[in-house]
């Protein structure tokens, strides 16, 4: 893709949609024993990660729990013995 779609991409409506994502752990020691997180980008899009690394456009990400696991979390919570 050219730099002016991925230009157009950032600047319409700003949104990037990277579909589903899991938490990894990193590393179980990074400073002072403590763990450091990551989430992987989808790799079919490196073009413009890159284009956004290269021009150091910040970006905010937001983490979305869907309601299922959100479910699935308080089941958990309340079958566990006390």
């Amino acid at each position: 893709m050219s730099s002016r779609l991925y230009k157009l991409i950032v600047e319409s409506s700003g949104l990037i949609d990277v579909g589903e994502r899991r938490v990894v752990i990193a590393t179980k020691d990074y400073g002072r024993g403590k763990p450091r997180f990551i989430i992987n980008l989808p790799t079919t899009r490196n073009d413009l990660w890159q284009y956004l690394w290269e021009r150091r456009i910040p970006v905010k990400v937001f983490i979305e729990i869907p309601s299922e696991a959100l479910s699935d979390e308080t089941a958990t919570e309340q079958t566990k013995p006390q």
